[in-house]
């Protein structure tokens, strides 16, 4: 039995890891755990998550909850992951983090702490985003510079970056098989006279629009033809449904830092 914490339990993601974790015979919800202000502090987490009483109560420590916990599984923002991972690590307590949005110092960060405990770290937690990012690798060294790249990802009116961590992981994608610097070849969005587009770019657009889940194309242009890659969440519990098998495969490691990748046993290459 894995015993598991579930922080942001009141949120979005927290209610849908909740319900899907909960319903696994394999793992065991400990704790729950929310911001100091939340209202749902002392609340319990399956009835906030609407599945009814669990037996676990919301509670804003995630000391307590960490310390009894074989993993910590967090979607929350970036300051509370940060801190999270913190005390995840003094108690040599695995992790999943579904959190996006990290500068790369802060991702420098989280790989510190990697060498002490076992994280999967993904910018998306789905099954199928991330056999995306494999067919999309694949794609793009096989099609190479003579075909062109946009990308455009919609989300639901809430999320708080642009683009999402998923687009951004696509771009790097399609620029390491490319061989391009992608801080370089990327442009985010297009306004004004813009002039002809350079074979080398990696166009990204955000859209923020009512309740999407979640939404990306990835999109090759070549001479008489386009390929599109599209991959479309209708359910938070798809995400959640990764993040139950990345906290399975975190819990059988002592350190490391890993991707859905790794959880999922798909090769670059």
């Amino acid at each position: 039995m894995i015993d598991v914490t579930i922080v942001g339990a009141a949120g979005r993601m927290g209610k849908a890891n909740t319900e899907v974790f909960f319903n696994d015979p394999e793992v065991k919800i400990v704790g729950a755990v929310e911001s100091p202000s939340s209202k749902y502090l002392g609340q319990d987490a399956g009835a906030v998550a609407g599945i009814g009483e669990i037996g676990v109560k919301i509670t804003d420590s995630i000391e307590e909850c960490a310390k009894n916990s074989s993993v910590i599984v967090d979607f929350t923002n970036v300051e509370s992951t940060l801190k999270n991972i913190e005390v995840a690590s003094r108690y040599n307590t695995g992790a999943v983090i579904g959190t996006t949005g990290f500068n790369e110092d802060q991702k420098s960060v989280i790989a510190d702490y990697s060498k002490n405990i076992p994280i999967v770290f993904s910018p998306n937690m789905s099954v199928g985003v991330n056999l995306l990012f494999y067919l999309v690798r694949k794609a793009a060294g096989i099609l190479g510079d003579g075909y062109e790249t946009e990308i455009v990802e919609i989300h639901h009116n809430q999320k708080k970056d642009a683009p999402s961590g998923t687009a951004l992981a696509f771009g790097r994608i399609i620029a390491e098989e490319k061989g391009l610097n992608f801080d370089e070849a990327a442009v985010y969005g297009r306004n004004g006279n813009i002039g002809a587009r350079n074979k080398n770019e990696i166009g990204i657009l955000a859209v923020r629009i009512a309740d999407v889940v979640g939404e990306h194309t990835i999109i090759f242009g070549g001479p008489g033809e386009r390929i599109e890659f599209i991959h479309k969440s209708n359910s938070r519990k798809t995400f959640a449904s990764g993040a139950l098998r990345a906290a399975k495969f975190v819990a059988t490691k002592k350190s490391g830092l890993y991707s859905m990748e790794d959880v999922l046993g798909i090769k670059k290459n």
